[in-house]
């Protein structure tokens, strides 16, 4: 009986829990859309079209890359504008130039490379996303 009335008890027990359904979202742009942000977010959106452009072997002797220059926008807040970020924004538009005079995957891996020493010294947080447009040989 008493073995009845604990078996009883846990069955009412679990039937009276409320499952709790938790919604985890993915945050996949956690700053807000400043300028400098959207313009890096458009950056990223066509170079990994033109990556995939490289990876299944299409032409990309087309591909043009118009991008302002990224300390001539306004940033998320004031700790994005540190020193460097000027001679890097510059050296990120030769690169751009470069591929624009001649679309090649090692013209594009320039660009990348130029992503990832900016962020490497100024803002680490885009590494992991920046580090998917690596075309690998």
């Amino acid at each position: 009986m008493k073995k009845l009335i604990i078996i009883g008890g846990v069955i009412l027990f679990a039937a009276c829990q409320q499952r709790e359904n938790k919604v985890v979202q993915t945050i996949i742009d956690p700053n807000d859309a400043s300028e400098m942000a959207l313009l890096m977010r458009d950056m990223f959106s066509q170079l990994e079209d033109i990556k995939q452009k490289i990876i299944l072997g299409e032409d990309i002797a087309k591909e043009q890359l118009n991008f302002e220059l990224i300390h001539k926008q306004t940033p998320t807040d004031e700790s994005f504008l540190k020193e460097g970020l000027i001679p890097m924004s510059t050296a990120y538009a030769y690169s751009v130039e470069a591929f624009n005079k001649q679309p090649s995957s090692k013209n594009f891996s320039s660009i990348v490379n130029n992503c990832m020493s900016c962020h490497t010294q100024l803002c680490p947080g885009p590494l992991e996303r920046i580090d998917n447009l690596i075309i690998e040989n």
